[in-house]
């Protein structure tokens, strides 16, 4: 009847509607993954610093497009999952909402915080509507094959045809000490090796999906670019969210569930950052077999610490700090990386920083203790266990990976995209534990 009554009208078919809509969810989801993970400047020339400002100069491009893809997602979101959307109108998410809005007007750059917001905005309505995208399980999991393998195919053409685009190298303007260390399709060892850790964990779940063979071969060779990266934070936060989810798997008490989780956050915090707070724990650490600045991000730490305690309750602003002139160019010391650096390294620490302690105390609510609690409620709903995995799994990893790199509200980085996509997962799983079947 439906059919019938749209063809007499002129319009297509029903069926070529609905299949017509089947498409456009799936190159939605598989899209906005490509456009954060491969960018629409994928292969940086670090050796050209007119190529690179270049790159930096047409990021109007690249929100154009998370626009466009945040837009169609949304009215797809709200037509076909109106009830799950509706879910998101939680108080933790308005509080935290309200109070970003409030940073940017105590900012020490209105107009930037401004800018940054709108753009979380249009990128947070994306990540929401991300996984109400695919039809189900098994279409979850195509997409995802899908996405990563284009990401993997990418990245090592690059490694095999042009290294100097793929592989760091002795010529690059910033840390040539890097030389050998593959990046593929990114600008940094360090964002590769973090999302190639991230679709290690999605071909997981793909292969418990039953995609079987072209998960473990896209899995082996996440994991194998993941090694020549040479991120040591990523591979060892890899081992241990796959350890802690299994873990977790097994333990019914939702309390010890929490500490599991939370112990390995815990820990790096004290042992990193805590090295510029505490000289005994300074101590502590001289006798482990690690650096001890942590790759110069003490110095970072230290500055930013001393600058939390000048506007502690409101922070320089949304996303402001590390982008303001008197950042750039007042330190006193810009010999020191922490005179120079883009962010404190450290995704708390910015978060206070930027927001002031209220923020931080809702960046910690909203996306590390929130999750632990979507995660119990989506495994007593009876939720897909391969599903629910891969999403704690990223979780876990991002939590960790917050100590040693800052991803928390920057635009449009691939991280915190990946990320976000597994925390509104969760989310969606808690209170509609089989909206992905």
């Amino acid at each position: 009847m439906t059919m019938h009554h749209s063809a007499a009208a002129g319009g297509p078919p029903a069926g070529d509607l609905a299949e017509l809509m089947v498409y456009v969810r799936a190159a939605v989801f598989v899209g906005a993954f490509l456009i954060a993970w491969v960018t629409l400047e994928p292969y940086a020339d670090l050796a050209d610093t007119m190529a690179l400002e270049l790159a930096f100069g047409r990021e109007g491009a690249t929100y154009a497009a998370f626009g466009l893809l945040a837009a169609v997602a949304a009215v797809i979101a709200v037509a076909t999952q109106p009830r799950a959307l509706a879910t998101l109108l939680h108080p933790l998410w308005i509080v935290l909402g309200a109070w970003l809005c409030m940073t940017v007007v105590t900012s020490a750059d209105v107009s930037l915080s401004l800018r940054r917001l709108v753009l979380f905005g249009m990128l947070a309505a994306l990540c929401a509507s991300l996984f109400l995208m695919p039809r189900g399980r098994r279409d979850l999991a195509r997409l995802l094959v899908v996405a990563v393998a284009v990401l993997a195919g990418l990245s090592l053409v690059g490694i095999a045809l042009f290294p100097q685009y793929s592989i760091h190298q002795a010529s690059d303007l910033s840390e040539p000490q890097l030389a050998g260390d593959w990046r593929g399709v990114f600008a940094h060892k360090n964002t590769a090796g973090a999302i190639f850790a991230m679709t290690i964990f999605m071909m997981i779940f793909a292969i418990r999906a039953g995609l079987a063979a072209g998960g473990a071969v896209l899995l082996a060779l996440c994991a194998l670019i993941v090694a020549m990266s040479g991120a040591k934070s990523s591979t060892m936060l890899l081992v241990a969210a796959l350890g802690v989810s299994v873990v977790v798997s097994r333990i019914r008490n939702g309390w010890l569930v929490a500490a599991f989780c939370l112990a390995p956050l815990a820990t790096l915090m004290v042992l990193g950052p805590g090295t510029v707070v505490s000289e005994t724990v300074a101590g502590i650490v001289r006798t482990l077999p690690v650096d001890v600045t942590f790759t110069g991000r003490a110095d970072v730490w230290e500055l930013a610490l001393e600058k939390i305690a000048e506007r502690p309750l409101t922070g320089f602003g949304y996303s402001a700090y590390w982008a303001l002139e008197s950042t750039r160019f007042g330190q006193e010391d810009t010999t020191q990386w922490g005179g120079s650096a883009a962010h404190a390294h450290n995704g708390y620490i910015d978060a206070a920083l930027n927001m002031g302690l209220p923020g931080l105390v809702l960046t910690v609510a909203v996306f590390v203790l929130w999750p632990i609690r979507n995660y119990l409620a989506a495994r007593r709903g009876g939720a897909d266990p391969a599903l629910l995995m891969m999403l704690l799994q990223i979780w876990l990893f991002g939590i960790y990976l917050s100590v040693m790199e800052s991803f928390l509200f920057v635009r449009f980085d691939p991280i915190w995209i990946t990320f976000l996509f597994a925390v509104f997962g969760l989310h969606y799983l808690a209170r509609r534990p089989h909206v992905a079947d």
